[in-house]
Order: C-alpha cells, then sequence, then structure tokens
C-alpha cells in the first residue's frame, strides 16, 4: 500500500514541480532541480513532500502509536512551539513548514481516529465549544501578530493556536451524523473531492490565468478576491475532469488526475 501511494504521489509531484518552476518560476534547470529538492517550485508544493515523508514514515508511526503515543502526539506541539519561540527571536527559518514534524499531528490523528471516535463519541457538543475557544484563541493571536507587523505569522497555518482549530474541525466534521455525512457523499461535494489532489496540483497555473484575465475588469477587493478563487476552482476541476477523462491513462496518472 505504501508502494502504491509513492507511485501515486512522486511522479505528479516531479512533474508539476519542474512545470512551475520552468514555466512559471521562470528557473534554470539547476535552478528547478534545486526546487525540486527542496518543494519550492510553487507555493503548495510544500504539502506534497511532507505528505511524502509522512508516507514513509508509516510503519514506524503505527508501532510509535502502539508503544509510546505520547511521543507521536507531541512531536507537532513541540516543533510548532520551537517554530514561533524562533521567530519571536527574530530567527526565521521558513524551511521548517516543509518537513514532516511541523504537521505530524493531522497524520497521527488520522491513524489513531479509531480510538479518537471512541472517546469523542456523543460529545460533539463539548468539540464545538472547544472549536469555538480555540477559534477565538487563534484569532487574537493571529491580531497579535499582526500588530507586530508578521504578516506571515498571522496567517500562518504553524501556530498552535491554529492547529488546535483545524483539529476541532476535523473532530466536528467526522462526529456529524451518519445521514449529514451521507448527504455530503451524494453532493456535487463528492466529485470535488475525488478531484482534490489535481486540483490542488494543477491550480496555481489557473490562478495566474483568472487573476490576468480578471485585470480587465474593475471589481471589488472582496468581490474580486471571491470570485477569482471561485472561478479557479472551477476552472481546476473542469481540467482535471478533461484529463481524467480525455488523456491517456498514463498521462493522467503523471498528472494526478487518474
Amino acid at each position: 500500500m505504501l508502494g502504491r501511494r509513492i507511485r501515486r504521489t512522486l511522479p505528479p509531484y516531479v512533474v508539476w514541480s519542474l512545470a512551475y518552476a520552468l514555466l512559471l518560476q521562470g528557473f534554470s534547470v539547476l535552478g528547478a532541480l534545486k526546487a525540486l529538492l527542496t518543494a519550492g517550485a510553487s507555493a503548495q508544493m510544500y504539502f506534497i513532500a511532507v505528505y511524502l515523508q509522512l508516507t514513509l514514515l508509516t510503519p514506524l508511526l503505527y508501532r510509535l502509536l502502539k508503544w509510546r503515543p505520547l511521543i507521536a502526539y507531541a512531536i507537532t506541539p513541540l516543533s510548532l512551539a520551537v517554530y514561533e519561540a524562533l521567530t519571536v527571536a527574530g530567527i526565521a527559518l521558513p524551511i521548517l513548514g516543509r518537513l514532516f514534524p511541523m504537521w505530524l499531528i493531522f497524520y497521527v490523528v488520522g491513524l489513531d481516529w479509531e480510538r479518537w471516535r471512541d472517546r469523542l463519541h456523543g460529545k460533539l457538543g463539548a468539540v464545538l465549544i472547544a472549536l469555538g475557544m480555540c477559534l477565538a484563541i487563534q484569532l487574537a493571536c493571529g491580531f497579535t501578530w499582526l500588530r507586530f507587523g508578521d504578516y506571515n505569522m498571522a496567517t500562518t497555518q504553524l501556530k498552535l493556536s491554529s492547529v488546535a482549530t483545524s483539529l476541532c474541525v476535523i473532530a466536528v466534521i467526522m462526529l456529524l451524523p451518519t445521514s449529514g455525512k451521507r448527504r455530503l457523499s451524494e453532493s456535487f461535494l463528492a466529485d470535488v473531492g475525488d478531484a482534490s489532489f489535481g486540483i490542488y496540483l494543477c491550480h496555481m497555473f489557473v490562478l495566474v490565468v483568472v487573476r490576468k484575465a480578471l485585470a480587465f475588469f474593475a471589481l471589488p477587493s472582496v468581490a474580486g478576491t471571491a470570485l477569482l478563487w471561485l472561478v479557479t476552482l472551477i476552472l481546476s476541476f473542469a481540467f482535471c475532469a478533461l484529463v481524467r477523462k480525455g488523456a491517456p491513462r498514463r498521462v493522467a496518472e503523471l498528472l494526478g488526475m487518474s
């Protein structure tokens, strides 16, 4: 199974990284190879690299969850605490966001969800309260960072408060009644979910094109931004559907849209 995940993920990562680096960023061949190895070809490619790291570590993580679960759960909070402390001290290490420790807790919760499901059963109300509290703390932290002039830290997911909020959102969704999940699975969102990997890979190319097209229209900033992302999502989804239906299977696999 791990081999299949890597085969489905690594080739599209390589193809799209080189495409972004050479065609969108205008890097040299050497620069494109560096971007490929450091997950720096495009803003979203870092998470594919993180996912590959986590995939390779999956057997070890299962053993760690069995024998030392506290260690598995402590890695991300400790990493984020160090990251935030270094940022406060004026030490910038953006490369850390491309490494698995910063995101590990989401993967660990997924691997360990059966245990969490039993513990959280019937506690949707408590989880919603926790979500509200975490969201309030996240907003307070974000505005604090913004007041000190650090927009990146104000908006990044790589904060303890942001991670806590995200985990609560995940728990709420997973605890929804079966009927609600069934309705979601039968809606158009299921099709978008099936195409999500391909959308994730190609949407930055589409975004550039849509942004240039919308530049011809005088749109209010909020409405313009909403329209930009909506059109980008629609066209990215359409591109994925076109590739899945019209391209040879091997090409679709290489593009991550099979």
